[in-house]
């Protein structure tokens, strides 16, 4: 219901200025959400409102609505990126959906991009945009199907590569994919940086930030530190390659911490160092949206497997992980034996 909330302020704001200009809801599920009205009640601008959530790991907001429904510099898609937040007023919490961030694209220009990214991107199939609805070759490959909702995802959409120069409308395409691209970006961002603080908020810490800037990282860094309130160093790690960051940049003066990587899908992996024979970090949970894909990269990968030099005495009786469920929440759970980690030694850090 963010649309009638947006809806419902921007007339306000619109009676203020006293221009005769209105905005009016259209029916549900039609293209677009809202229409902005002159003093006469013609149709001006319409707006598509698209809402996306700050911890949602696969945006599925979509603009699926054929580019010939659109009007060219009239019709724009207001995009929303809100989360719940906690809130106390007269000593009473309220949580509610706060909105962090907003934008506003040309939606003519986005459906051309979305159009021409993916029909340039074959992947051995062939493609078509019918007058109705966007198809593709099926099995047996003569048969036709219509596309199943994921050429439209906001998320997903982006101006290809290869694009040549000399399509139509190249030039406001490609500005328009840079705003767009940017503004992607903040919402990976916030992503990051809500969900950090969520998970610090539910596990009782009383401050916390996360040093996020306005993009997901390019290379692995560390971007938020707190102590949790068992006393536990806690950090928030994000960007490609976490375990080979961990082995040559983490922070081999703690005793012990536990380190959140989380992925642009925000998809996740939870370290957990402790001083035994030296430094060694285990991998005590990670979720990702393939788990078959996450088992054979474990088969791949012999360092995540359990070390048969080191003695169990050598290690903690016990370990902790988080647990990840519903809105991020963590627990701190024990850890049975057989799941523990051991790593081959190297300069100082047990791998």
């Amino acid at each position: 219901m963010l649309e009638y909330s947006v809806a419902y302020e921007m007339n306000h704001i619109l009676s203020e200025e006293r221009d005769g200009l209105s905005v009016s809801a259209v029916l549900w599920n039609v293209f677009p959400d809202l229409i902005i009205r002159n003093k006469q009640r013609e149709n001006e601008i319409g707006l598509e409102v698209k809402a996306l959530h700050t911890a949602a790991e696969e945006k599925s907001a979509n603009l699926a609505t054929p580019l010939q429904l659109i009007r060219y510099r009239r019709d724009f898609v207001v995009i929303i990126n809100w989360g719940w937040q906690v809130s106390s007023e007269d000593g009473v919490s309220i949580t509610y959906p706060h909105i962090h961030l907003g934008g506003v694209f040309d939606a003519w220009l986005l459906a051309k991009i979305r159009d021409y990214g993916w029909l340039l991107n074959q992947g051995g199939r062939i493609k078509g945009i019918d007058v109705a609805t966007a198809i593709i070759n099926s099995v047996p490959a003569h048969l036709f199907k219509a596309e199943e909702g994921n050429m439209g995802k906001l998320m997903r959409i982006q101006l290809p590569g290869e694009m040549p120069k000399s399509a139509p409308h190249y030039e406001e395409m490609k500005d328009e994919d840079e705003r767009y691209m940017e503004f992607k970006q903040r919402v990976l961002a916030l992503g990051l940086r809500e969900t950090f603080l969520e998970i610090c908020r539910l596990e009782g810490c009383e401050t916390a930030d996360a040093r996020v800037g306005t993009e997901y990282p390019q290379q692995c860094s560390n971007l938020g530190n707190v102590t949790l309130p068992n006393g536990l160093p806690f950090q928030l790690i994000a960007g490609p390659k976490p375990e080979h960051w961990l082995r040559t940049k983490g922070d081999s003066s703690l005793r012990r911490v536990a380190v959140l990587w989380l992925g642009v899908k925000l998809e996740w992996k939870l370290f957990r160092a402790e001083r035994g024979c030296g430094l060694w970090w285990a991998k005590v949970r990670s979720l990702t949206r393939n788990m078959n894909k996450f088992k054979v990269f474990c088969k791949q990968h012999t360092f995540w497997k359990r070390s048969r030099t080191a003695r169990s005495e050598e290690r903690p009786r016990s370990r902790c992980c988080f647990l990840l469920c519903e809105k991020l929440a963590v627990s701190l759970r024990c850890i049975p034996r057989r799941r523990r980690v051991g790593l081959p030694k190297a300069d100082g850090l047990c791998w």
